[in-house]
C-alpha cells in the first residue's frame, strides 16, 4: 500500500509503461489505464482506457467480497469488452476496520523492513498481529539525527485481502499491489498547492475521509456509511421502493423544501457529524490548523445540495471533483474507453503506480 513515499513502479507497470487500477465497488467494477509521462520537468496524467460493468447486490459489501464466483466473472468479462491487454493490476482495498497510524521506523531495506513491521506495529495497532496485512508508506528520506524514516504504518484486516485477491487472480489477472483506497482517492483529486485539505469519497457502502498537510495524510478514517445506506433508509420513512426512493433522492437532494428533501436532512445528520469529527480531529492535533478545502468525489457525492451541506456543517469551503479530471489527457487512441466509468479511486492506483 502507497501514499505518496518512496517506491519502486516498475513491477507494478504494464510493458509499455501504463498502470491499471481496479476498484472494486459495491455497484460495480471500475478499471482505468493510465501512463504518467514528464517533459521538461513536469509530470502530466495521460489515460489510454477506462470502463466498468456493473455488478450484482452482495457481490462486493462494505469493501469486502461476498460473492466471489460473480466478481471473478465479472471481471473475466470487464478484459474481455474493453479488450484491455495488460493483466498487471493495482488493487483498491477499503475496510471500516483499517487503521492507520503515523511511525518512525529504522531505514531498512524493503525486506528487513516487512520483517519488522509486527514488532512495532504491537504497540500503535489494536489488532492480532495475525490478522492483519501490514505495510509501510515512507513519506520521505532518512532522517539525519537517527537514521529514521517517517512514515505512515498501515493495518488492513487479512482475510478481505486475501479474499479479493483471490477473486481477481482466479479471473486471470495479476495483483502487482495493493494500495489503501484513500491514498489512492487523494492521490487523484487532492488540489496541488494547498497546505491543509480534506479529501472525501463517498460510494454507496463506505465513505472514506483523508485529511492531509502538503500531499501527506493526517487522518485516515473509512466510514460504514454511504449512499444505499440513504437510499433504504429514505424508502422505509416514506413507504416506497428501492428504485423509486433513489430516483427521488437522486431528484430532490437536500435541496427540496418537501417530504423528501426534509428526510434526506435528516438521515445525513450521522454522516455529517461523523465527517466534521474527523476533520475536527485534524484540527484539534494541529493546533487549530485550518481546512483550506473540503473536496468531494464519488457517485454518493452528486447528491444535490450536499456540497453546501458540508460547507455549512465542517465551517470549510467545499467542491465537488469530476472523477474524468484525475484521467488528465486522453492517450491518441483511446480503443473502447468509455468516461462514463471513470472513478477518482481507480485513476489514482494507477497513478501511483505509473508515476
Amino acid at each position: 500500500m502507497r501514499a505518496r513515499g518512496r517506491h519502486d513502479h516498475r513491477s507494478a507497470t504494464c510493458h509499455d509503461g501504463h498502470a491499471i487500477g481496479l476498484d472494486l465497488g459495491a455497484t460495480a467494477v471500475r478499471a482505468a489505464v493510465i501512463r504518467v509521462d514528464t517533459r521538461d520537468g513536469v509530470s502530466q496524467v495521460v489515460h489510454q482506457l477506462v470502463g466498468g460493468l456493473p455488478l450484482a447486490p452482495g457481490t462486493v459489501v462494505d469493501g469486502a467480497v461476498g460473492d466471489a464466483t460473480a466478481l471473478t466473472a465479472t471481471l473475466k468479462e470487464l478484459w474481455k469488452v474493453y479488450d484491455i491487454g495488460c493483466r498487471n493490476v493495482i488493487l483498491g482495498v477499503a475496510n471500516p476496520q483499517v487503521q492507520v497510524r503515523e511511525l518512525q521506523v529504522p531505514d531498512l531495506n524493503p525486506a528487513d523492513r516487512a520483517r519488522s513491521l509486527s514488532f512495532q506495529a504491537r504497540e500503535v495497532i489494536a489488532m492480532p498481529m495475525d490478522q492483519v496485512v501490514l505495510d509501510f508508506a515512507p513519506l520521505g528520506d532518512a532522517l539525519d539525527e537517527n537514521n529514521n524514516v517517517n512514515g505512515l504504518l498501515v493495518a488492513t484486516p487479512r482475510e478481505p485481502v486475501l479474499a479479493a485477491v483471490s477473486a481477481v487472480e482466479a479471473a486471470g489477472l495479476k495483483v502487482v499491489r495493493v494500495d489503501l483506497s484513500s491514498f489512492a482517492v487523494l492521490r487523484a483529486v487532492a488540489e496541488q498547492g494547498l497546505t491543509s485539505e480534506a479529501v472525501i469519497d463517498l460510494g454507496a457502502h463506505l465513505t472514506t475521509v483523508v485529511v492531509h498537510q502538503r500531499g501527506v495524510p493526517k487522518v485516515v478514517r473509512t466510514l460504514g456509511r454511504g449512499g444505499e445506506e440513504l437510499t433504504r433508509r429514505l424508502a422505509e420513512r416514506l413507504e416506497l421502493n428501492l428504485q423509486e426512493a433513489e430516483e427521488a433522492k437522486c431528484r430532490d437532494g437536500l435541496v427540496s423544501t418537501g417530504k423528501v428533501g426534509s428526510t434526506l436532512t435528516e438521515l445525513m445528520g450521522p454522516l455529517l457529524n461523523d465527517i466534521r469529527t474527523s476533520i475536527n480531529y485534524f484540527r484539534t492535533a494541529n493546533a487549530g490548523a485550518p481546512i483550506q478545502q473540503v473536496t468531494l468525489t464519488g457517485r454518493a457525492a452528486q447528491l444535490p445540495g450536499l456540497v453546501a451541506a458540508v460547507a455549512q456543517h465542517v465551517g470549510a469551503p467545499t467542491r465537488l471533483a469530476e472523477a474524468t479530471d484525475a484521467l488528465g489527457q486522453p492517450a491518441k487512441r483511446t480503443g473502447k474507453s468509455d468516461t462514463r466509468w471513470a472513478s477518482a479511486l481507480s485513476a489514482g492506483l494507477a497513478i501511483g503506480a505509473a508515476a
